[in-house]
């Protein structure tokens, strides 16, 4: 298989263009791999893992400015899933600076998300400075420039897309004429059950973890809570159903590996008719041409489809019909509340909600309102603090948080008061386009003396081969060439990245300045400055009295832009 990826690599690479040369030392290179479907190890032209792997390694070798750090392989994952476990790891080390160049076979591999790949390749990899290479494609992003051949690129992520779908909606109409026929089961078999060993496209109850499903439905109609019951389960240190799947090898997803029991897990099985000893389809649908890349619950049970008494119920109908009369009732009890409550929660909105985390257990800290005869005010607190599974002493109140977010803000709004102006004059004077034409004239110096070298490289080997040069002059001159090479990659690269930045700063689309004129009017922290400006608010606090609070923007790196355009272009140092 190995040799046959590699030829047909040598067919592809025929066809493509020289690379405009770049910085040796600084491309740090990262390979990307992907197969929707485990790798068969089958000779496949070279779409397994190894065949993209090998024809990416190859194009690495051939191009001395691109050093290998790293690969990346999502075995078995879909392109049309972005949250693949190595795809966010390769997206983590872009972020943190130790990748800058990413090699993958084709764009079919990178991902089938059309619009969330044509944000990391037109919008987040250039203002990053990553060099985005497709083997097969012949495609480098750092030799478009807005061009037909760039033009295609949301073009083949479009027709990518519009293929998984179809694929998708064939597949789906299929599975489901074999669910109806009882020809198939759940792909997640259901906690309680495994897979029968004695009937195809059954279930039989798992000798594990059965009794903790007919557990479950006897401490509801006992009227246990549902958190309880999860709680209880935690404590005795029961594994979740995410977790169970982890550690019998069902799925490598590290997520499963900490999952633990919570109330709405035990809603689910306490609703789910297959305990009654029924096949359900469709309570975790995922279909891309119906928009459900991903599998989600469905609270919806007259979308699911019921095929009764085909496998041993684990409760009785009995059970099962008191349980979910106690969940009617509990969720009328629930609304009444709610109704009840209702003028006074609207007084009292938790305006940072889904902002603020917990700093030592990295939780989303949930918010507590005072009782009505006491204050129009609430706290944030770290949910697990309560169960003592935090060592954090987390609480906040919301005004306290407010104005200390504000007080951060208000110090951008200084910034961008200062820059308003500035940035009206680097883009009216001449400095900027001066500065651009001296990146342009020195690049082009830089790849006249580049050619330059290669041409005499080329002949520096002719002489070898002819034995004009001996083994050991040879290689002696044709370090200082390679050396020669890098040193002027180096600097072409470093003019490039310049251009790129100043370019970007100079643009009416800088991201900072954008959302800093949508807010410069506003007079407090409301929920359209927190959407515009704010990551997320995180509150360290390891002792009672030892509180110290993050607030991370967003859009800083264009903000750093900006003031990379004041230095280079103004000649001195922002204040």
């Amino acid at each position: 298989m190995a040799r046959r990826a590699r030829r047909t690599y040598k067919e592809a690479i025929e066809s493509i263009k020289p690379v405009a040369p770049e910085q040796v030392l600084e491309w740090q290179t990262a390979i990307y791999a992907r197969l929707s479907i485990e790798n068969s190890g089958k000779d496949d032209k070279g779409e397994s893992i190894e065949g993209q792997i090998e024809i990416c390694k190859e194009y690495v070798e051939e191009h001395p400015y691109l050093h290998l750090v790293d690969v990346y392989c999502d075995n078995g994952w879909t392109g049309t899933n972005t949250n693949r476990p190595e795809f966010q790891r390769l997206l983590n080390d872009i972020n943190n600076g130790k990748i800058k160049a990413l090699v993958i076979k084709d764009f079919s591999r990178f991902s089938r998300d059309y619009i969330e790949a044509g944000n990391l390749l037109e919008n987040v990899f250039p203002f990053m400075g990553v060099r985005f290479i497709s083997v097969s494609d012949n495609y480098d992003s750092f030799e478009t420039d807005g061009s037909a051949e760039s033009l295609l690129i949301p073009l083949k992520n479009l027709i990518n897309s519009y293929y998984s779908k179809d694929i998708s909606k064939k597949v789906s109409t299929a599975v489901h004429t074999k669910q109806l026929a009882g020809e198939h089961i759940p792909s997640m078999i259901p906690y309680g059950y495994i897979k029968s060993t004695t009937r195809e496209y059954r279930f039989e109850p798992d000798p594990e973890t059965a009794a903790n499903v007919t557990r479950i439905f006897q401490m509801r109609i006992d009227k246990v809570p549902l958190n309880h019951i999860a709680n209880t389960f935690n404590d005795e240190g029961i594994p979740s159903p995410g977790k169970l799947r982890y550690l019998r090898g069902q799925t490598s997803d590290k997520r499963y590996e900490t999952s633990k029991w919570s109330a709405q897990l035990i809603k689910q099985i306490l609703r789910n008719p297959t305990y009654l000893g029924h096949l359900v389809f469709g309570r975790m649908p995922t279909a891309l041409y119906l928009g459900k890349p991903n599998y989600q619950y469905e609270p919806d049970e007259s979308k699911w489809r019921v095929l009764e008494n085909m496998h041993e119920p684990l409760v009785s109908q009995e059970v099962f019909d008191k349980a979910k009369k106690m969940e009617i009732e509990g969720r009328k009890a629930w609304e009444a509340r709610l109704e009840e409550s209702k003028e006074y929660r609207e007084s009292n909105p938790p305006i940072l909600k889904g902002f603020v985390y917990c700093g030592e257990c990295g939780s989303k800290m949930r918010y507590h309102r005072y009782r009505p005869d006491q204050k129009l005010s609430g706290t944030y607190e770290c949910p697990n603090y309560k169960y003592k599974k935090c060592g954090g002493t987390h609480s906040i109140s919301q005004d306290k948080l407010k104005e200390i977010v504000w007080n951060v803000l208000s110090d951008q709004l200084h910034i961008f008061c200062d820059f308003e102006e500035l940035i009206q004059k680097l883009n009216h004077s001449d400095s900027a386009t001066k500065q651009q034409a001296i990146y342009k004239e020195e690049m082009q110096s830089i790849l006249v003396k580049i050619k330059n070298r290669q041409g005499k490289r080329e002949r520096l080997y002719e002489d070898f081969t002819e034995g004009i040069l001996t083994p050991e002059e040879y290689q002696y001159m044709k370090q200082q060439f390679d050396n020669e090479y890098q040193e002027l990659n180096a600097q072409y690269n470093s003019l490039q990245m310049k251009q790129q930045k100043l370019k970007k700063a100079l643009s009416d689309k800088n991201e900072w300045y954008l959302h800093m004129q949508m807010i410069q009017q506003s007079k407090e922290v409301d929920e359209s400055v927190l959407k515009a400006m704010v990551d997320k608010i995180i509150i360290h606090q390891p002792a009672l009295k030892e509180r110290r609070i993050e607030v991370k923007l967003k859009y800083q790196d264009a903000l750093a832009v900006l003031l990379y355009a004041y230095e280079e272009l103004m000649g001195g140092e922002t204040k």
